[in-house]
């Protein structure tokens, strides 16, 4: 990824542009910062709760002012920067339109992430974990018949139950990043995360086991 050496400068006109993504006097797509995050490629301030539909504005304004198709006729850098540029936004509205993909991007960026703990089966969910996992094996293991149609019903309710439970708890989140500060505990940010990841993995073996069978209400945006 290209970086100017004159950071805060545009590279045609010399403008001031401190982290800005096009210039605003001659309009050239500046290089990425090397340390630029998606907080400000989007312009947004760095904090865990964001307004989404302002996401949502900054984003089009971005994408419209970056998007290749303008620079079709430019010269080879500019249409480099742009592609990189306009990726780059993509990325963060990505990122930052999710709860679960906006918390672990807040982790790496003090530099923690979930890494092994999102494999470990969190405390607060384990009895339903076990229980899943139980009803799973019958499943498997069981002939077709009334008894089989018996445990596939079993497993579409916990199913449904734990899509539920996903829900409540992406939910959470979001009211949780409202009350957040620059001192939180990020031991709190991993368990909720670690959870909903576990809770994510859970459901999509559910759903193998009912083979691919239509399932009330999952929400996999997450």
């Amino acid at each position: 990824m290209e970086a100017d050496s004159r950071q805060g400068e545009c590279w045609r006109c010399g403008a001031e542009i401190r982290d800005a993504l096009v210039c605003p006097g001659c309009q050239a797509v500046q290089p990425l910062p090397a340390d630029l995050d998606y907080f400000r490629a989007l312009g947004l301030p760095r904090r865990l709760a964001v307004d989404l539909a302002d996401l949502e504005r900054r984003y089009l304004d971005a994408s419209r002012a970056l998007h290749p198709d303008r620079f079709q006729t430019a010269s080879p850098r500019e249409q480099e920067l742009s592609l990189a540029a306009s990726a780059l936004v993509n990325r963060a509205r990505r990122t930052l339109r999710s709860s679960v993909a906006r918390g672990r991007y807040w982790l790496e960026l003090q530099g923690d992430r979930l890494g092994e703990d999102s494999k470990r089966v969190p405390p607060a969910i384990a009895a339903e974990v076990f229980e899943t996992q139980e009803k799973l094996e019958e499943l498997r293991a069981a002939r077709p018949g009334p008894a089989a149609e018996a445990l596939r019903h079993e497993v579409r309710t916990l199913h449904d139950g734990l899509a539920d439970r996903l829900r409540a708890k992406t939910d959470e989140l979001e009211t949780r990043y409202a009350a957040w500060n620059g001192d939180g505990d990020l031991v709190e940010l991993k368990r909720r995360l670690s959870e909903i990841a576990y809770l994510t993995t859970l459901l999509g073996d559910l759903e193998a086991a009912l083979g691919g069978e239509e399932t009330r209400g999952t929400d996999r945006r997450h």
